[in-house]
């Protein structure tokens, strides 16, 4: 990557984000075009040529770089242009029934056609090259990744931020129902069919269940993932709202050609949090997302750096000791290999990693009333900045905690710092009286000075704890033992504070509540009448219910923004990358 190349990236990373456009030079002119997909809907497009109309092969032709979106060319698929300058045709497009595109959008379900489509009809343009690279963020990315499905031979390469290999599971996490971030989302698209909306959001309503039918249509399979044999790299957010899916995406990608690039800051989608973690980082970003994509694209080569496969940041308190024991960035070629620690819930709210701690353990009884929830005090959610309505980030839940339907757990204080990296759970021992009900969960970060700072949280629906066609309804005083995925981290305890893990029965708004009868969404009479619900967690020598967390040694530091600085990447350009994203 040369300096004058440098020079112009700032340049169009500027022109990016004061809203300007690049304007054609030469004999090709930027344009736009109702394209035709195989069933004559038309998809409404943007097409841009680099200022100098000389390709690299002096005949006229170029790579491209399409972004397909549902929120319009004012959006990230305006990002695009920062690809102008090295020589790629810029290409955004709205997706089928949104924004300027004919047609009904169907929560993706026809991202795969229409990409193959676009794809197709890009490649016969007198001006193409034959080489097609997608770029996508959040909904852009869970579009692009749709591509894969029909191995396109023009495909080369893909940037894929914040998307999710299985959106049932960011959207019916243990089958509780995201209901107002979903539809807050959904709600918000500018649809070009707005009569399409009750019909789109009843047919979510009807799929509650994991079908296969319909989520198995937009979910990343094995055999799809057979598909990715071009360079590729991946963005996640350790307080996104879609974490663990696009990991899992990662992993998906990865399996098949081990040279998959990733990338976690600490936010993602969570504006709102970019200001907490103040080491290595620019509003909570890094500029190596933006290498890492110069790098699928053939702009530029990472290998002569410290960079490896899997950069992740790993997050503290913010407060002195945090900043001792954690805020820095790690990277490594394969995720660190963690010792799965149990923390086991006593009576007394204690947590310890002793599984017995004298007979008095038995178990804790609470009543949940469904017209009374639990509030939701932040953790991975979208915020108000970018179209959601709930804060995210780790705020303290100590207002919340303080409730009686919530059983607290603490350990004792560090003395040591205790990292953590990699998936956290919950097995729990549980029962009701209802005949359905919800088990909520959280980590917390305990301060020296009182704040309990929220890690993750998660919540579980029993009525779906099989993962079947069909709910399954609880029987009173059953016992069941749930494992609840509470997502993953990279966190550094620092000394002098402790881990907080509550169980309770609601988290609303980020998830709906659960009126405790059984009624499925889609049901006429849903929600119907609140059954109040007694809930118990148990916690003896017979069932033992704990929280198990990923131990890992301390990961070694890499000091990513002078890597970049090395790269020709200065902090005024990942300034502007950083507050771009943040717009």
């Amino acid at each position: 990557m040369t300096i004058a190349n440098i020079a112009l990236l700032l340049l169009a990373l500027l022109a990016v984000a004061r809203g300007q456009q690049e304007v054609g030079r030469g004999r090709r002119k930027n344009f736009e075009v109702m394209v035709p997909m195989s069933d004559g809907v038309e998809l409404h497009t943007k097409i841009y040529f680099p200022r100098d109309s000389t390709s690299k092969t002096n005949d006229g032709k170029f790579p491209c770089v399409l972004d397909r979106s549902p929120y319009g060319y004012g959006d990230m698929e305006e990002f695009m242009n920062i690809f102008l300058p090295f020589g790629f045709v810029s290409i955004g497009q709205d997706m089928r029934g949104t924004e300027k595109s004919d047609g009904n959008w169907n929560m993706f379900l026809d991202e795969a056609g229409d990409s193959l489509d676009m794809g197709n009809w890009i490649v016969q343009q007198d001006w193409s090259n034959g080489e097609v690279y997608t770029f996508g963020m959040s909904a852009d990315g869970m579009g692009s990744i749709q591509t894969i499905e029909n191995a396109p031979s023009w495909l080369k390469g893909q940037y894929v931020g914040w998307a999710p290999s299985r959106i049932y599971n960011v959207l019916f996490p243990h089958g509780a129902y995201k209901q107002k971030t979903t539809e807050d989302w959904v709600t918000d698209l500018d649809m070009a069919n707005e009569s399409w909306l009750p019909s789109l959001l009843q047919t979510i309503h009807e799929n509650e269940n994991h079908s296969d039918e319909f989520w198995g249509q937009v979910e990343m399979s094995d055999e799809k993932l057979a598909n990715v044999d071009f360079p590729n790299a991946i963005w996640a957010g350790w307080y996104d709202i879609f974490q663990a899916e696009t990991l899992a995406l990662f992993d998906g990608y990865n399996e098949k050609r081990r040279e998959t690039k990733l990338v976690v800051d600490p936010v993602g989608h969570c504006l709102e949090a970019q200001t907490f973690w103040t080491q290595d980082v620019v509003y909570g970003r890094t500029g190596l997302a933006l290498a890492q994509a110069f790098e699928v694209f053939g702009i530029m080569d990472l290998k002569r750096t410290n960079i490896k496969n899997i950069t992740y940041y790993l997050m503290s308190s913010n407060d002195t000791a945090g900043e001792e024991a954690g805020q820095y960035w790690s990277t490594t070629e394969e995720w660190p290999k963690h010792s799965p620690t149990s923390y086991y819930l006593h009576a007394g709210g204690v947590a310890s990693t002793q599984s017995v701690v004298g007979g008095e353990d038995e178990s804790t009884t609470y009543l949940y009333d469904p017209a009374d929830p639990v509030p939701t005090v932040g953790g991975n959610n979208l915020p108000h900045s970018i179209g959601g309505s709930i804060p995210c980030g780790p705020l303290d839940q100590n207002e919340v905690d303080d409730r009686d339907d919530v059983l607290v757990f603490e350990t004792e204080v560090m003395e040591d710092a205790l990292y953590l990296t990699g998936p956290l759970l919950a097995n729990l021992f549980v029962s009701s009286d209802a005949i359905d009900t919800d088990f909520s969960v959280k980590i917390s970060d305990v301060y020296p000075t009182g704040e309990a700072l929220i890690i993750s949280d998660q919540t579980f629906r029993m009525r779906w704890r099989e993962n079947g066609d069909a709910p399954d309804m609880i029987v009173n005083g059953t016992v069941y033992n749930i494992e609840v995925n509470v997502w993953n981290t990279s966190y550094a305890v620092a000394p002098g504070h402790a881990l907080r893990f509550t169980v309770s029965s609601s988290n609303y708004p980020r998830f709906s509540v659960n009126p405790n009868n059984g009624l499925l969404l889609a049901d006429p009479e849903y929600p119907g009448k609140n059954v109040t619900a007694m809930n118990t967690l148990h916690h003896s020598e017979e069932y033992k219910s704990k929280f198990i967390l990923p131990v890992v040694e301390k990961p070694k530091r890499v000091r990513v923004l002078k890597e970049l600085e090395s790269m020709g990447i200065s902090d005024e350009m990942v300034e502007v990358f950083a507050t771009r994203l943040g717009n």
